[in-house]
């Protein structure tokens, strides 16, 4: 199995929207961009900092074309493609690796609980049939704190030895340095990419793919230092430390809405801030907090401007 999406730095993208709550595709286009020439080997597209499960199949899918009719290469987007439903899965992964994306990531169904493991090898192997493309190159999305569903070593060996040449890759989401070790050991013929910049170099060092981190979206420059420095045997600690002080600066804040205020007060643009509902916006307390972070970011790593 060869993978098509880069290694390395990927942002968990953020969707723009405009005030009516439908997708800015411009912005979504020009983010996206941006990323890619300021520190991003690739990018992630409706994940979950991206508002993916709040977007329909028909919005995700036009969001996507928008962002390839900029010229943007497609091998260097991932598309989140996860639904609880089924066929909606099938469509999305299926019209994403028809485009000829680097890859698919796919979060298990949220809506339910306790499903087995025989259960959740079920759902991935229906999806993979159906989309039906060896072209496809599909990556775990282990996150169980938000979907209530882990993603078992156990399921990843069967589908695998299913499927060699579509099983690509895991984002784990877990937060837990000793289960993303083990991912990297066990699993050294796939991608493994942290969810977290804080865990970045040691991914790299255990022979891990790299991060998918939401607040690369505005330390992708110091990440992309981090992976650098490591790769020249340089001594890239100090860099990781100020990324991670970075990254810890957000824990007590709601991400999304965070990340997109620090953007709309960067680009002088108000709609940058929405979020869809059941998200909220930032309370004006938590907003003081953005100020601070975003000033102490711009001495560090270059951030969005409305210069481009």
């Amino acid at each position: 199995m060869s993978a098509r999406l880069p290694s390395g730095v990927l942002a968990a993208g953020l969707t723009p929207f405009r005030p009516d709550l439908s997708l800015a595709h411009d912005s979504f286009a020009r983010h996206t961009r941006w990323l890619l020439n300021h520190g991003c080997n690739a990018v992630l597209l409706f994940g979950t900092t991206g508002e993916g499960l709040s977007l329909s199949v028909g919005e995700r899918l036009n969001g996507l074309e928008a962002v390839l009719s900029s010229q943007i290469p497609p091998d260097r987007l991932l598309i989140g493609t996860g639904a609880s439903a089924l066929p909606n899965a099938v469509e999305l992964t299926r019209e994403a690796t028809r485009q000829g994306v680097g890859g698919t990531l796919v979060l298990p169904p949220v809506h339910l609980r306790e499903i087995s493991d025989d259960g959740l090898v079920r759902f991935y192997d229906r999806l993979i049939q159906r989309v039906g493309d060896v072209d496809l190159r599909l990556y775990f999305y282990h996150f169980p704190e938000l979907s209530g569903v882990p993603i078992p070593f156990s399921v990843i060996q069967e589908l695998q030895s299913r499927y060699p040449d579509q099983i690509a890759g895991i984002k784990d989401s877990s937060g837990e340095w000793s289960h993303t070790a083990a991912l990297c050991r066990q699993f050294s013929d796939l991608q493994v990419f942290s969810g977290t910049e804080r865990l970045l170099l040691r991914v790299l060092r255990t022979g891990g793919a790299g991060c998918i981190s939401a607040t690369a979206n505005v330390t992708a420059a110091l990440a992309a230092e981090v992976r650098t420095q490591w790769q020249e045997n340089e001594a890239p600690a100090p860099v990781q430390d100020a990324l991670t002080d970075f990254r810890t600066a957000f824990a007590s804040l709601p991400t999304t809405p965070a990340l997109k205020f620090l953007l709309s007060r960067r680009l002088d643009t108000p709609a940058w801030a929405t979020v869809r509902p059941p998200l909220a916006p930032l309370t004006d307390a938590k907003k003081g907090v953005v100020a601070e972070i975003a000033d102490r970011l711009e001495e560090a790593v270059p951030l969005p401007s409305s210069k481009g």
